[in-house]
């Protein structure tokens, strides 16, 4: 596969742990006995917000990272991909790619970007109120396909 189309991963608890956590009812949760289950507390009166972000780029550009807070990403309609890679210096050649089915907590650092596979794609955003953001711009623009 050419490097500008990257194979899409299945998403799942284990193939996204490097990179933060998918956000699903699991085994566990239904162990513990409750129908409502705490996933991120935050005990800091921050703010947070919710944001839609309409994604029709098939390539990404570049990527970016927040280093002090997580961030949900959430499908809405449409099909989209998360690309992700580990939080540090940014390592073009580290980039995963996800179908984002279900929705996926990046963690903080984690290098991440989105885009569609259908013509367009909603995704809900929530993170902090404040984000701080850094950027890196790709080497040739970056896209994903199903293997």
């Amino acid at each position: 596969m050419a490097r500008n189309a990257l194979a899409i991963e299945t998403l799942s608890k284990d193939s996204f742990a490097p990179f933060g956590a998918v956000v699903d009812w699991t085994d566990d949760l239904e162990a513990a006995g409750a129908g409502f289950h705490v996933l991120v507390r935050s005990e800091a009166p921050t703010g947070w917000r919710l944001a839609v972000l309409k994604v029709t780029a098939r390539q990404a550009q570049g990527m970016a990272n927040h280093p002090d807070t997580m961030e949900l990403f959430a499908p809405m309609n449409g099909r989209a991909v998360l690309l992700v890679a580990k939080s540090g210096p940014f390592a073009e050649e580290g980039i995963h790619a996800f179908l984002l089915d279900r929705p996926a907590m990046v963690a903080p650092g984690v290098w991440h970007a989105t885009v569609a596979l259908s013509d367009a794609a909603t995704v809900l955003i929530a993170e902090n109120l404040d984000v701080t953001s850094e950027s890196a711009s790709l080497s040739q623009p970056i896209g994903a396909a199903l293997a």
